[in-house]
């Protein structure tokens, strides 16, 4: 099965990589044959003029009426110096779930992919953030979620970058409840840029290349952007702050028996392997795992503008992304996946008795054998294909038609102890069959390799989609205050999603298949009626609504109303009002892979009444995805001004209120916190107390089993302790508001240019409801949010010298039971134009230092001894790059 796999990944790889070629092989002759026939002529072809259309509306040349968007351009990207996508959103404040950090890959390869999240709420399978390419939809990715990859886009191929802070459901549809963010790439690009960068660290190496091309011709334009990227990995040995020992700062040892030497355990007493020596061996298992995992990236892009005639536009934009990610042990428990332990007896030929016993319980690490380890690791592939036609229309009308197709593959592992060979091998009468627990690198390589040789999860899951959408705008009429601008449209969306999932020996792996696919057909418009145009300022307002009606989850509508009002040129004062909705992932539905059945022979969580004997009772937990599940939705409003005060040049200030109350959210019962779970009314249909064998059966009919079959909990006069429904569910809900605010000022001198400014957000207030029912939590003060994030920045331009200095700000939280210290990072830029000759136009060297003061990420009571924050530390990149 896994051959196969791999060999039809491989297929696909191949044959995107030539449509990418013949495509970019017509890309070249079209431009020469244009070029030529330009030459030729001698004539100037026109152009169709493209207003573009800023993200949160629909309309061309206008901004989101009442709606806050903030946005950067290229050279405030450049500035920021990142090496892709992900790790650009990471620096700004309002993506709070990955702010002040480094985004990497998790080792659950199920929700591997690093989800961007404004205001970080939302935990199911699809992102509250929707996430755009030049307006459409990317592939999402993931075994068990459908998160677009950013890092797909090349840097290079960037324009700007725009996000919308408010609701977007009622323009774009489902995902938008938290906002909107939009990669927008380069239009009519002009020359080559080649820019090379390397980084340096405390144990860590980078390096990225990214050239960008393009020309244009009398009627159109192409580019290529080929991208490329890969860095080290920073292990848990190679930082002080990473350990599972946090005794010495008052808290918890949480480090491991499974070492290298390991232990035995006699009578209830601990020896150390090979010594035989009285007293247990801890080892620390972070050790050994990649808190940055090794990871190259790369992606070729292309796209081309032509005109059809003096009426018809057409834009293609497509790519192909690659993303192989490999992991050392797993930080998700900080436990490595080489751990074994079990019981030898006498009649192991290695056996090393401490007295008379005949047996022992063994724990110990298998990590010592050659190219042994728990390699975990995924692979990503992704491919997008999108055209866009344009055609003017009379009275100054335009219909876009718009196609977007993404596929995406996505492969993980996380490698394990085959336990069954493992017993085994304990059990083995001869050096050809048992294993020597005590120093595994002199047992027999064929009984290390069958043990090691088990994936103890696998994944491979194809998820594609076809995007079919039509918008016609214009003016509609014209009011004594201006035109009134209308635009309608209509958007068929089809999705599909295929998995396999499962695990065992990696020559027989016993794997799940299953598939699901939606179709969604919507129905939209947006109107901006101008009401005033005079001395006592301007005032415009805008409706927009948007109808989906889904196959699988019923239909929504999703309305919006805005309005600003201008009393000066120089301010404008805004408010919007609308709902939202995400429909549920199709890596959460009944369909989900993880669907299953768990039967458990032990019950470790029970009721506060329940006797300690009740431990050695049955559990059986119902996990994965669940049928039935409905949109999540949210009801939000802002209000806000934009103010470029004409008294101080340079000087822009905007401040926004925003007011989110988001429900349905889904998520799981949390049976493994019983004092909230047996203690909370509205978790009571979630769990069945002393279940009956006929109720067992019910329950689990039709759910593929893990573990022992359910029957056998009630042999010998057993009964399991509970069933427990753990699947996800509609059940949580968050109320949050606060304050976005942003400053800047720029000064001209007579040498050059000062800026400076300060953004971010601070939140008021945020409170979860975890069911309905349940009460209300007031996560700033007991839970584990911060107030406020910030990023104040101070640069210059000299001559040909620029450089910033950039604080990040990541506030810290306190309750009853944790404490998590706020963090703050400075990084540096400075860039100086080498200036060109007759062959390079312009030529820029780039420094850029992240973490300069190298802040440790902020301590935590846990098996790894920190949490936020990025584990890089202080990190040197030096870039050249060249414009032809």
């Amino acid at each position: 099965m896994m051959s196969h796999t791999g060999q039809s990944s491989n297929l696909h790889k191949k044959f995107n990589l030539s449509l990418l070629a013949i495509t970019l092989s017509t890309l070249c002759n079209t431009n020469a044959f244009a070029q030529e026939e330009v030459n030729n002529s001698q004539q100037d072809v026109e152009v169709i003029e493209v207003t573009g259309v800023t993200t949160g509306t629909l309309l061309r040349g206008t901004t989101p009426v009442g709606t806050n968007v903030i946005g950067f351009s290229k050279d405030d990207i450049d500035v920021i110096g990142v090496s892709d996508s992900n790790e650009l959103l990471a620096q700004i404040p309002q993506v709070s779930s990955t702010f002040n950090s480094r985004p990497t890959m998790a080792t659950d390869i199920g929700r591997g992919m690093p989800m961007p999240k404004l205001r970080n709420i939302g935990v199911s399978g699809a992102s509250t953030t929707l996430v755009l390419l030049n307006g459409m939809r990317m592939p999402g990715s993931g075994i068990i979620q459908t998160v677009p990859n950013a890092a797909a886009i090349p840097p290079g191929a960037i324009s700007n970058l725009e996000i919308v802070l408010d609701g977007g459901s009622s323009i774009y549809g489902s995902d938008a409840i938290a906002g909107v963010i939009n990669f927008i790439t380069k239009k009519d690009y002009e020359g080559t840029e080649i820019s090379i960068e390397g980084g340096f660290g405390d144990s860590f190496g980078s390096s990225s290349f990214n050239l960008t091309s393009g020309t244009s011709w009398g009627s159109g334009s192409g580019m290529v952007s080929l991208y490329h990227t890969q860095n080290d990995a920073v292990m848990g040995k190679d930082r002080d702050f990473i350990t599972a020992d946090n005794s010495a700062q008052g808290g918890g040892d949480f480090r491991s028996r499974l070492c290298s030497p390991g232990n035995i355990t006699v009578d209830g007493t601990s020896y150390q392997m090979q010594s035989l020596t009285q007293g247990a061996n801890l080892c620390d298992p972070n050790d050994g795992i990649s808190y940055v995992p090794k990871e190259d990236k790369s992606t070729i892009y292309l796209s081309l503008e032509q005109e059809l005639s003096d009426r018809v536009l057409l834009n293609v934009l497509t790519y192909y992304s690659e993303w192989s990610v490999d992991i050392t042990g797993d930080a998700t428990n900080a436990l490595t996946d080489i751990g074994a332990s079990g019981t030898i007896t006498s009649s192991n030929p290695y056996y090393q008795p401490v007295g008379n016993e005949t047996s022992q319980l063994v724990e110990f690490d298998m990590s010592d054998i050659a190219g042994a380890g728990a390699k975990n690791g995924s692979d990503f592939d992704a491919l997008a294909f999108m055209p866009e036609l344009t055609v003017e229309l009379p009275n100054d009308w335009r219909l876009r038609a718009a196609y977007g197709y993404g596929r995406a593959n996505t492969q993980g592992v996380e490698r394990g102890i085959n336990s069954g060979a493992l017993t085994t091998a304990l059990a083995g009468t001869d050096t050809s069959t048992a294993l020597n627990p005590y120093d595994v690198t002199q047992s027999n390589a064929a009984v290390t390799d069958n043990i090691l040789a088990y994936y103890g999860t696998y994944g491979d899951a194809t998820q594609s989609h076809h995007q079919l959408r039509m918008t016609v705008d214009g003016t509609a009429f014209s009011v004594p205050a201006g035109d009134v601008m209308l635009a309608v449209g209509a958007e068929y969306f089809k999705q599909d999603y295929e998995v396999a999932f499962g695990g065992g020996p990696v020559d027989a792996l016993n794997l799940i298949e299953t598939s699901t696919s939606r179709n969604v057909k919507s129905a939209f418009g947006e109107v901006v009626v101008p009401l005033m145009d005079s001395e006592h300022g301007v005032i415009s307002v805008t409706a927009s609504g948007r109808y989906d009606k889904y196959n699988d989850v019923g239909d929504t509508f999703n309305p919006k109303l805005g309005i600003d009002f201008s009393p000066y040129e120089d301010l404008r004062l805004r408010a919007q009002w609308g709902t939202s909705f995400q429909a549920p992932s199709l890596a959460d539905t009944g369909a989900a892979v993880d669907t299953r059945a768990i039967v458990l022979p032990i019950s470790p969580w029970r009721d506060d009444s329940s006797p300690a004997s009740d431990f050695g009772r049955g559990t059986i937990l119902l996990a994965g995805g669940s049928d039935g599940l409905e949109p999540e939705e949210s009801e939000s409003y802002s209000a806000g001004f934009d103010w470029t005060p004409e008294f101080v040049d340079g000087l822009k200030v905007s401040m926004t209120y925003y007011n989110v109350d988001y429900s349905s959210a889904i998520s799981l019962a949390p049976f493994y916190t019983p004092s909230v779970y047996f203690t909370t009314p509205g978790y009571a249909s979630f769990y069945t107390i002393n279940p009956t064998l006929e109720q067992a059966l019910d329950a689990t009919e039709g759910f593929r089993i893990d573990g022992a079959p359910v029957e056998s909990l009630y042999e010998n006069g057993n009964t399991p302790y509970m069933i427990a429904d753990a699947r996800r569910y509609n059940l949580a809900a968050t109320k949050l508001s606060g304050l976005d605010f942003d400053i800047s000022q720029k000064w001209k001198t007579n040498f050059g240019s000062i800026n400076a400014g300060l953004n971010g957000s601070y939140t008021l207030k945020r409170e979860s409801q975890p069911v309905s029912g349940a009460k209300s939590i007031d996560e700033l003060q007991d839970g584990e949010f911060g107030d406020y994030n910030f990023v104040a920045y101070l640069g210059t331009t000299v001559d040909k010298f620029s450089g910033t200095v950039r604080v990040l700000h990541s506030d810290g939280w306190e309750n009853a039971s944790a404490k998590l210290d706020s963090l703050t990072t400075v990084n540096l830029f400075g860039s100086y134009n080498l200036g060109g000759n007759d062959y390079v136009d312009e030529t820029l060297l780039t420094v850029n230092v992240d973490n300069a003061l190298d802040e440790d990420a902020p301590y935590f009571n846990d098996a790894n001894g920190f949490a936020g924050g990025s584990v890089l530390g202080r990190v040197f990149y030096v870039g050249l790059k060249v414009n032809l």
